[in-house]
């Protein structure tokens, strides 16, 4: 990227911010139109065979969406069971690694490397990401 003049970084660096700020304020006013117009439309629409809510308005159709997500509820499932024993019928055990154990077994002795030829860093994967931030101030320490 060409940088013409000294100024260039600080003149990026409060546009960001100004513009950081006006979307901001920008995303706070939609939301509360949002909530005004869903508030409208429960007041005043009318609701269709799915349970969405209509109400037309001069060149728009406004319509608050009726969403239903389910979930299976395995505690309900596991009372009903045992209360009706059919608990060992439907019930499954699942084999797995218990992390502690894993790690007791490794740092029981400090030549574990050696012993077992495997460390703990050997079971763990690394996920790196990146976030952009305009610190105030000049030094990295101010943070």
């Amino acid at each position: 990227m060409n940088h013409p003049g000294p100024n260039h970084i600080q003149r990026l660096i409060n546009e960001y911010l100004k513009s950081k700020e006006f979307a901001d304020k920008a995303n706070e006013r939609v939301d509360e139109l949002k909530t005004a117009l869903r508030a409208y439309v429960k007041d005043n629409g009318t609701p269709d065979e799915k349970g969405h809510v209509w109400l037309p308005a001069e060149t728009h159709k406004l319509k608050n969406e009726r969403r239903v997500s389910v979930s299976f509820d395995s505690n309900k499932a596991e009372v009903w069971a045992k209360e009706n024993g059919h608990w060992d019928k439907i019930k499954k055990t699942v084999e797995m690694v218990d992390e502690d154990l894993l790690m007791t077994l490794i740092w029981k002795d400090e030549t574990s490397d050696a012993v077992l030829g495997v460390s703990a860093d050997d079971f763990y994967s690394a996920r790196e990401t990146w976030a952009f931030k305009v610190v105030e101030g000049k030094n990295y320490d101010d943070e």
